[in-house]
């Protein structure tokens, strides 16, 4: 029989608004990828109950989060197995809502596995990333901030910093894309699980 060789990819949506514009980027992104035989799950802030980080550097000494009472452990799974990943968030005062940002946060216990315990030194061979957010503003550096924080994230899971970005400005909401802008997010998907 032959070998299952389609394309795993973990979709992290990092707002809390469970039909709002990052979500629908998402969702179009995903039916490119599948429909390329990906498979595409997605994991979203507005389903789970995360914690912030309380800072405590317990992590730095096994690479393991102190905090056991949140659903964190399902996004620490579904990143242990990752490839690859695209993250989807809105901006929010030129960063991702605080949801997102608590995720981020605690991604700690990856980064300090690769960089204070010397695990996972290499990247994931095949290991992508991906960013797609949006924003009601047009600042110049609207996405400055998001990309910086997500290329980190995708550091401390050893997949490349190296990543695209896909980004729209002044949307207001789901209903105001085009649908030039929405076919081109389904292409991206499609390029990502080639």
């Amino acid at each position: 029989m032959p070998k299952n060789t389609s394309v795993e990819i973990l979709g992290l949506h990092l707002s809390p608004r469970k039909k709002g514009s990052s979500r629908l980027l998402l969702d179009k992104f995903k039916e490119g990828a599948e429909s390329k035989g990906a498979r595409f799950e997605i994991l979203s802030v507005s389903d789970l109950r995360i914690k912030g980080c309380v800072g405590c550097f317990s992590c730095t000494k096994d690479g393991k989060c102190v905090i056991k009472d949140d659903d964190m452990r399902v996004l620490y799974e579904a990143w242990e197995k990752a490839e690859r990943v695209v993250v989807s968030t809105s901006i929010y005062f030129y960063d991702m809502p605080s949801q997102g940002k608590a995720v981020l946060d605690r991604s700690q216990a990856f980064w300090a596995r690769r960089y204070e315990l010397h695990q996972n030194k290499e990247d994931k061979p095949g290991g992508r990333g991906f960013l797609l957010a949006v924003g009601a503003t047009k600042g110049k550096e609207l996405f400055t901030p998001v990309t910086l924080v997500v290329k980190y994230l995708f550091d401390s899971l050893s997949i490349s910093k190296k990543f695209p970005v896909l980004a729209f400005r002044g949307v207001e909401g789901p209903d105001k894309f085009t649908s030039e802008q929405l076919e081109e997010v389904v292409k991206a998907g499609e390029e990502f699980a080639g």
